[in-house]
């Protein structure tokens, strides 16, 4: 129930679901991080290839993230579960007001809950490793993962300062911008909202370029395409992006990273005992991102927050004699 193709409200979920990774360790390693040698032109003489060089040492530097614990309960009682017959507000021929099953209705609701929850998490979360019992592992969300690929399009500071709209210009720079830190820049998904994909379709329209229809992507996820000069990147609505931030991710290098408990596996149902006339069930379930490399996303900023519709651009048909007698200067 955590990774449905159905789900639209959890599209990123949704997108990665089918990559799940899994761990017995709170903290994973997402990946080393080193830097390379430049290539050089060696001006190396037979004397002096009797010589080793000097030799040089790389480092590596170890990334990890944390799994974090979502639980939820629930309690249904004798009562609701023995008068699932009555029905309320207008009764309409042949409707069916209740679920053949009220427990699992709930349980549906809560795992809806709990995919939200995870979905606002592997966007927003901050980073957290506990030190102690009583305080809470917390995996680290994209907005805070990606730090190497950033672009912001704020202009200006104090009271002047302004948000521009995306174009198809800011995203082929943060294209680019990949590029020279060495992230693969074919199969990118620009991850935005409904306000920035207006805003970008306009530019594209303005440009003479015109966006891909929507099409069903990965486990249901509807995505667009654009081609841009420096490549093609795929474009899909997100949830839970704070005001004024798109994300370009590599689908590829995201997973889900799951802590099953022994014995009774990830994101469990189980009965707690009876409470009076009725039962108490709990959810419980540990789960984190694994972003691979961050330097292989990329995240724009300062985007404005409102989306002003273009005027409709008139078209003016003139007969050839006109525009030969016209003035020089008439455009």
């Amino acid at each position: 129930m955590l990774y449905t193709k159905s789900n639209t409200r959890t599209p990123l979920l949704s997108a990665i679901g089918g990559r799940t990774k899994y761990t017995n360790s709170v903290e994973y390693v997402l990946g080393q991080n080193y830097t390379a040698e430049e290539g050089d032109i060696p001006n190396i003489s037979e004397t002096a290839s009797l010589t080793a060089p000097d030799a040089t040492f790389i480092t590596r530097s170890q990334n990890t993230n944390v799994t974090q614990i979502f639980m939820e309960s629930l309690a249904i009682s004798y009562a609701k579960q023995s008068n699932m017959g009555t029905l309320s507000g207008i009764n309409i021929a042949g409707q069916v007001a209740n679920p053949n099953d009220e427990l699992k209705f709930q349980i549906a609701r809560k795992m809806e809950k709990i995919r939200r929850s995870i979905e606002k998490t592997f966007i927003q979360g901050t980073y957290n490793k506990s030190t102690a019992d009583t305080t809470a592992n917390k995996t680290r969300g994209l907005i805070e993962a990606i730090t190497s690929n950033t672009l912001s399009l704020e202009t200006g500071s104090g009271s002047n300062k302004k948000n521009a709209t995306l174009d198809i210009w800011a995203v082929n720079e943060m294209l680019i911008k990949m590029k020279s830190n060495n992230a693969d820049i074919t199969g990118l998904t620009l991850w935005l909202d409904t306000v920035s994909l207006n805003q970008l379709n306009a530019s594209a329209v303005d440009n003479g370029i015109k966006m891909g229809e929507p099409y069903n992507g990965t486990f249901g996820v509807q995505i667009r395409d654009l081609l841009l000069p420096s490549g093609t990147v795929n474009i899909a609505l997100g949830e839970f992006l704070p005001a004024g931030t798109a994300l370009i991710l590599n689908l590829n290098a995201l997973s889900p990273i799951e802590q099953p408990v022994p014995g009774k596996g990830n994101f469990f149902l189980e009965e707690l005992g009876k409470q009076g006339a009725g039962t108490k069930y709990q959810i419980f379930g540990q789960i984190g991102l694994d972003y691979g490399a961050e330097h292989l996303h990329g995240k724009i900023t300062g985007i404005s927050t409102t989306f002003v519709k273009p005027e409709a651009k008139k078209v003016f048909l003139v007969n050839a004699g006109d525009i030969s007698t016209a003035p020089a200067n008439n455009s």
